[in-house]
Formats: structure tokens, C-alpha cells, sequence
């Protein structure tokens, strides 16, 4: 089988991702041969630059990552970035008129280059203040040096395990919020996406999931652009892909979001990314 026209791109968490956020073995054995047969394989993730080895190394992607929701295409192999959006000055002060109507103990979560910030006047009371084992720059928002890729807003009660989907809280952030920090952003010239219930994030205007994934494919000299994905934030990139996969019970099939031309897939813990490449190999 020879996949060299296609460009496969997946979301990670809750796609990639099965139960306890484990990649499960089948989808590494099929992304390896779907690249070893000429396919172009990587991630599409809200994560950001710093987080990229700690949660991918184990995935054999073979191109380079889409990251921060779009704004970030990084090429590993070569340590260098192909597009990088950044929000402008303007854009930057913006984030402090929504901090004021965001409930107590909302995170803020700032990407800048290689690292993320958590501005020192939330940090005290958000989610992030005491969790183990993270090593945290937390400096006042006006001394976060350089363009701003990523702004996110996590709200999460502090009980809450985000491994497990079985007892995670959904709820988050409330939709008049959503519907404020949404006009804010529209007046403003940026992209706002709930990602999740309780992550609403934002982006310069224009780049998404999608606008990066089709460049990326560009670049590639790739002719087919699939994608997989399950969450509000990855609909731009299904919605760009010539052809888009959604796994069953994901977010967007629980909320009726699915694209009208997505294909359905097994559930996330039952190896969605294997099914997916199963499929487009009965496609080819």
C-alpha cells in the first residue's frame, strides 16, 4: 500500500489517547506502518512547545507538530519553526479584561516561545497553585517576554483527575461567560474556542487547527489531508481535511457537533488511530 499523497493528522488527548491517557499499542503499530508505506503521520494539539516530548515522544509521527491550537507547526527533527501566530500588544492587554470576570481559582496558562507562564496575579488562586512535580515560571503578566502564541483559561474543581473520564467534572466554565469572553474576543481580532467545558482558549485571528494543518500539508507537497479528532477545538481542522474521522462517544458526538462528512470511529480506548488508518487503507 502507498499512502505518499496523504497527510494523517490526530488530536492527542481523548483520540489518540485512550483510558488513563495511555497511547494504546495497536495505534503505534499502525501509525508505524502507515509511515513505513509513505504516509505522513503527526499530532494536532492545544499543547504547547514545552510540552511536546513529555507527551509525544512515544508516537512515531514522522512530520512535523501542529501545536497550540494551530499557532505553532515545529519541526523536531530539525528544532525549528515553521509558523509560529502571536497575539499583538493589544491582543496581549485584552487577556486582563477577561481575568476580571472569571470565576475564583481559574488557571491562566500563557505560551511564549518555548515555555508557559502562569501570570503571578492569578497564580496564588488558580488550579495550579501546589501541584506536584511542575516546575512553573510564574512571573507578573507584564514581564511574560515575548509574542504570546497561546492564551488558556482552565477552570476545574480540585478534586478533579483529568486521566480519568469515567469521574472527571465536565461542568466548567458557564455559557454567559463563554458568550462574554467570545465578544470580547470577536471585538478584539482574536480566535476564542471552549476547547472543553472547563478550557476556553485563545488564538491570534485566522490560525487554528486547521488553517496550520493545510499549511502544513503544503508544505509537505502532501495531497490528501485527513484528520481525527473529538473536540470543539479540533472542528476547524476536521472541517479543512479532505477526509475527517471522529471517534464514537467522543465530546462532539455526545454534543451533536459531529461535520456532516466525518466518519465515525471506534472509541478513543479501543485504538481510534488504528481503526482510522484501517480505514483509509480500505479507502485507497
Amino acid at each position: 500500500m502507498d499512502f505518499k499523497d496523504i497527510l494523517l493528522i490526530s488530536d492527542y488527548d481523548n483520540t489518540m489517547t485512550g483510558e488513563m491517557h495511555l497511547v494504546p499499542e495497536e495505534n503505534l503499530r499502525a501509525i508505524r506502518e502507515f509511515t513505513a508505506e509513505g504516509g505522513a503521520f503527526t499530532i494536532g494539539s492545544g499543547r504547547g512547545k514545552r510540552e511536546w516530548y513529555e507527551s509525544f515522544h512515544e508516537v512515531p509521527y514522522n512530520a512535523p507538530l501542529v501545536l497550540s491550537n494551530g499557532a505553532v507547526i515545529y519541526d523536531t527533527a530539525a528544532d525549528r519553526v515553521l509558523f509560529e501566530g502571536v497575539l499583538s500588544e493589544e491582543q496581549k492587554r485584552l487577556t486582563r479584561k477577561i481575568l476580571p470576570i472569571l470565576p475564583s481559582g481559574t488557571g491562566v496558562v500563557i505560551e511564549s516561545g518555548e515555555d508557559s507562564y502562569i501570570p503571578a496575579e492569578i497564580y496564588e488562586t488558580s488550579i495550579f497553585k501546589g501541584f506536584p512535580g511542575q516546575e512553573i515560571k510564574t512571573p507578573p503578566m507584564d514581564e511574560i517576554p515575548g509574542g504570546w502564541s497561546k492564551v488558556g483559561f482552565i477552570q476545574l474543581p480540585a478534586e478533579s483527575d483529568f486521566r480519568d473520564r469515567k469521574t472527571f467534572d465536565m461542568s466548567g466554565f458557564s455559557a454567559p461567560l463563554v458568550d462574554e469572553a467570545q465578544a470580547l474576543c470577536e471585538a478584539h481580532g482574536l480566535f476564542g474556542i471552549r476547547s472543553l467545558p472547563f478550557i476556553y482558549e485563545i488564538t491570534p485571528e485566522g490560525v487554528d487547527k486547521g488553517t496550520s494543518a493545510r499549511r502544513l500539508c503544503e508544505i509537505l507537497g502532501r495531497k490528501v489531508l485527513a484528520a481525527a479528532g473529538d473536540a470543539p477545538n479540533d472542528l476547524a481542522m476536521l472541517e479543512a481535511a479532505d477526509i475527517c474521522f471522529v471517534p464514537e462517544h467522543s465530546i462532539l458526538t455526545d454534543t451533536g457537533a459531529v461535520p456532516a462528512n466525518a466518519i465515525p470511529t471506534v472509541r478513543c480506548e479501543k485504538a481510534a488511530i488504528a481503526d482510522v488508518i484501517r480505514r483509509l487503507r480500505e479507502m485507497h
